[in-house]
């Protein structure tokens, strides 16, 4: 029982079909490889019974899978990594116990590890032992790659040698398996025979005597090891006798006289992957392959209507019954969706954004269980508020900033559960930098909401072993327009230097006001936070709900219905525009907004007929006092220059006195042209003003009745 085709398809059918064998595999990724230039051949053999089959349930997993370290972790490594720390006492005990330990110990490592190369040794050689009765009769094709071949136009691997001269290293082959992608080196195990090569120039076949494929010698040119089996290959391939006077060069001859057999030389079409083909990628848009312990899954870009491109999944066993962790990855969301970590023992979810969000939303941590504690990360950088973390859990809010302007990189909200009243407020300060303007230096600020206190705590000064608090206790609110009384009976001051300088009453006052000013901005941020939570997390519900993707305006495969769209929203609008300008203005219809599509009664009618006639009137006299107002200072402005000339006529020079009579000229200019426009544009109010009153009056829309609107015209 051999495992070979009877035929072969080719490469341009392959690619069509997406289902091939090895084989017909192997031909198309050569095809595509030489046409790239790499030194690449066909190998056909005999390969294990995974490798035929394509089984990778005993294969680890062989991607990274990239894990996010936590925030706490990364900041758990810098607490770690402080500048000073304490010297640590001397060591005072004896360790020869441990020390013959720890020689015991290597030696055991290393009776152990002999141990283990001797059954690797073993299992080498059992290795070679046939599994089967079919062990040695699997055909299988994959692809050698030959470095340093004669034929290849890609730089040679050379080495020193021992005599220190460089020289270039002997060929080797490099394996690529068609059906994964996956590239070994030639001594891996799941090829177990070589049978022959070839490629566009000659078809080789393998002479050599060798127990594994990774003992194989890859020199071509050596016809001891390999069989030349059609003529007329390049001269780079060939070996020449140089030990005789033959002149080589005229024993060269014409590569076409050689030759002895006529093949049909285009036997396929052009290898061509169009950009939908491309994009597809997978037979049914979708690949899933089980590894040990893992089932990779991908999908085509667009295929699934939340946009996940790959979902691996990650179990406690090797069978893949038992699920530990599941990742899924998206691209092209609306929602700059990334990835999703679903943890199953803890029931703990991850997502992860791009950049590119409003709320510059980096990352969440939450469980199903929404009373546990959950965890929003940001972009400081893109937030106004700096903000670049948020905890939240029954009773406490925690927030973290990173950038501020007022040194505030931390905040603690207790309140009373489900966000109830505020109970506490910490705030935590960096140190004052030289050059900071104003501030108190406060490391530390507690609002003790209920308690009616506020306690501050500075930064350390210098020579201090502790640190100065200063606790306000608040007094009763100062009735309206009055000033808050002071009491320093509230006030408890500890210095931690008693060198520093006492604070002044006035002092302590104006901070006592500034810390009551800032716990009324705390007590607003801590509602609109709350609200802010809750908006982002009913957001994200809603995106996960009904997810929506996006593409780039330069995708070909998309834009063209959108462009289809567009142009008939262009359409559409450009069609309204006509039939607005073919149809007469519509002096009524702002008026009729109030009462929708009910029929008007003459009280409402009358009503609206003389608003509308009012509104256009007070248009059209507004115009005419801006023009009138215009032609009455170029009227003044024109006196005030002649009487300037006739006065002071002959102290000017000519070129000045020219430039002043031009300008008298351009006055009389404006100011007939603003008269006429003003004669003009009163004549024509009182045309439209005809006009609309006449349009007014025969519009079916309002209930007028004629006796009205003679009484209406005489009151006017």
């Amino acid at each position: 029982m051999e495992f070979k085709p009877t035929r072969l398809i080719s490469p341009d059918t392959l690619l069509r079909k997406r289902r091939g064998n090895s084989y017909e595999m192997a031909t198309l990724l050569v095809s595509m490889l030489i046409g790239a230039g790499h030194p690449a051949m066909v190998v056909s053999g005999v390969a294990r019974e995974d490798t035929i089959l394509n089984d990778q349930q005993n294969v680890p997993y062989p991607y990274l899978i990239e894990k996010k370290e936590s925030e706490e972790k990364l900041k758990e490594d810098n607490e770690q990594n402080l500048k000073y720390k304490l010297r640590p006492l001397p060591d005072l005990e004896s360790h020869l116990e441990e020390q013959m330990a720890e020689v015991h110990r290597l030696k055991a490592q290393e009776d152990i590890r002999i141990r283990e190369e001797i059954l690797q040794k073993h299992l080498a050689d059992m290795e070679l032992l046939a599994v089967d009765r079919y062990h040695y009769r699997r055909s299988h094709a994959w692809v050698a790659i030959i470095n340093n071949a004669p034929w290849s136009v890609k730089p040679k691997i050379t080495y020193t040698n021992v005599n220190g001269d460089v020289v270039e290293a002997p060929p080797s082959a490099l394996f690529i398996e068609p059906s994964t992608g996956f590239i070994c080196e030639a001594g891996c195990k799941q090829y177990i025979l070589v049978d022959s090569v070839w490629n566009q120039y000659n078809y080789y076949i393998n002479k050599q005597a060798y127990q594994r494929v990774g003992d194989l010698r890859w020199d071509l040119r050596d016809t001891n090891d390999w069989e030349h089996m059609l003529p007329g290959e390049p001269p780079e391939m060939r070996t020449y006798n140089t030990d005789s006077d033959e002149n080589l060069v005229d024993g060269e001859q014409d590569v076409n006289e050689e030759k002895h057999l006529d093949a049909i030389v285009n036997w396929v079409n052009r290898l061509h992957i169009g950009l939908a083909d491309f994009e597809q990628r997978f037979p049914n848009s979708e690949k899933r392959v089980q590894y040990k312990g893992v089932i990779h899954e991908r999908f085509s870009p667009y295929s699934q209507i939340d946009g996940k491109i790959m979902q691996l999944t990650i179990f406690k066993n090797d069978d893949c019954t038992d699920i530990k962790t599941r990742f899924e990855y998206y691209e092209n969301r609306a929602d700059f969706m990334k990835y999703l970590q679903y943890k199953i023992d803890t029931d703990l979810y991850e997502e992860g954004f791009s950049k590119g969000r409003n709320d510059s939303l980096r990352s969440m941590q939450y469980y199903a269980d929404s009373s546990k504690i959950r965890k929003l990360y940001f972009s400081p950088d893109a937030r106004l508020d700096s903000l670049e973390s948020i905890e939240i859990s029954p009773g406490q809010i925690v927030l973290r900033y990173n950038g501020r302007g007022d040194n505030c990189w931390y905040k603690e909200f207790e309140f009373k559960p489900p966000a109830g009243a505020l109970k506490k407020v910490i705030e935590k300060f960096h140190p004052m930098q030289e050059g900071d303007i104003g501030g108190n230096d406060i490391a530390c600020r507690t609002f003790l909401i209920q308690q009616n206190k506020i306690v501050l705590r500075f930064n350390y000064t210098f020579g201090a072993l502790t640190a100065t608090t200063v606790e306000f206790t608040k007094p009763p609110k100062a009735d309206y327009g009055q000033e808050l009384v002071y009491d320093e009976k509230l006030t408890k001051i500890y210095r931690a230097n008693p060198l520093d300088p006492m604070r002044t009453n006035l002092e302590l006052y104006r901070l006592l006001i500034e810390q009551l000013k800032a716990e009324d901005r705390i007590k607003k941020q801590f509602e609109k936070l709350q609200d802010d939570i809750a908006a982002i997390f009913d957001q994200r519900r809603f995106e996960k709900a009904e997810p929506k993707l996006k593409f780039s305006i330069f995708d070909p495969l998309r834009n063209e219905a959108a462009r289809a769209i567009r142009m008939q929203q262009h359409a559409e609008e450009e069609e309204h525009k006509r039939d607005m300008a073919s149809k007469p203005a519509d002096f009524l219809a702002p008026y009729l907004v109030p009462f929708k599509d009910k029929v008007l009664n003459p009280e409402e009618s009358l009503i609206i007929y003389n608003a509308c006639l009012n509104d256009l009137k007070t248009r059209f006299v507004t115009l005419l006092n801006i023009l009138q107002r215009q032609y009455e200072d170029l009227t003044s402005e024109s006196k005030s220059l002649n009487r300037f000339l006739n006065k002071f006529e002959n102290q000017f020079d000519n070129f000045d006195y020219n430039h002043l009579v031009t300008q008298a000229k351009d006055l009389e200019l404006k100011k007939r042209m603003v008269q006429q426009r003003l004669t003009l544009t009163h004549q024509e109010s009182q045309k439209k003003y005809e006009w609309v009153k006449a349009s007014l009056q025969k519009d079916e829309r309002l209930n007028l009745k004629r006796e009205e609107e003679n009484t209406s015209e005489e009151s006017k």
